[in-house]
């Protein structure tokens, strides 16, 4: 064996474990304030919105003393309430872990203020993820992960669980056919050179089977639920934020 081949086994362990080391590690995630981290760093856009629902709640003079985030993802809705209010604490709800560093690294800021809790799978909040002095409840992509009478169920749930007072908050979207789903989609594909809009808001449906509700079935689950008074509070294309007040 000549030399040079000698010498180059000799530094097969060491460039192993290089190369190892280098796929092993991973770039630290980029968080940006309200907004969520998916692959590849893609933002939604969507952290005013997440901001302006705070502030909305923030109008009736009372700050909630505890808001539960269900389908929390990375945190960034969950993120605008705890900034809005300081003395709020804050529960992180996934069904599975994977998300939990990123959110950990989210929230270092509030310190105790946050607690992680792994259930609820599918936004199912009858399976026993919320806690009793629960007064804001804050979810997103409802649709993706439920039908039509699980939403509903949601919201009666959600109506039993909150105190007088309590709010609701649904970031979504609603659905349409017809003529006005290929203008918006057509508009969405060049809102996005413009920066109006991003291509996606929100993960896809989940069940091949589901169809969005449209926005007045999504509202009437609420108002059924007994939410009196649901509102839209903001909108961009078929990304509508919902929010009603527990009477």
């Amino acid at each position: 064996m000549s030399k040079r081949a000698r010498w180059a086994m000799a530094l097969m362990p060491a460039m192993a474990t290089l190369m190892t080391s280098a796929a092993i590690a991973q770039p630290a995630p980029v968080i940006a304030r309200y907004e969520p981290v998916n692959p590849g760093g893609a933002i939604d856009r969507l952290g005013d919105a997440r901001r302006l629902a705070a502030l909305i709640v923030a109008q009736d003079g009372h700050a909630p003393k505890s808001v539960v985030d269900v389908g929390s993802f990375t945190g960034e809705f969950l993120e605008a309430f705890l900034e809005q209010f300081p003395a709020a604490k804050g529960q992180w709800t996934e069904p599975v872990d994977n998300n939990q560093k990123v959110a950990e690294q989210r929230f270092a800021r509030f310190g105790p203020r946050v607690i992680y809790r792994i259930g609820c799978p599918g936004r199912d909040i009858a399976m026993g993820c919320l806690p009793a002095d629960m007064d804001v409840l804050v979810s997103s992509w409802l649709t993706i992960h439920r039908n039509p009478a699980e939403i509903k169920a949601f919201h009666q749930k959600a109506f039993a669980s909150l105190p007088s007072g309590g709010w609701v908050v649904i970031m979504d979207h609603a659905g349409v056919d017809g003529a006005w789903e290929l203008r918006l989609k057509n508009a969405r594909e060049q809102a996005v050179p413009a920066g109006l809009a991003m291509l996606r808001e929100g993960p896809p449906v989940h069940h091949p089977d589901y169809v969005t509700p449209p926005l007045e079935a999504q509202l009437a689950a609420m108002r059924d639920a007994g939410f009196a008074d649901p509102r839209v509070v903001w909108s961009r294309l078929d990304t509508v934020l919902m929010m009603a007040r527990k009477p």
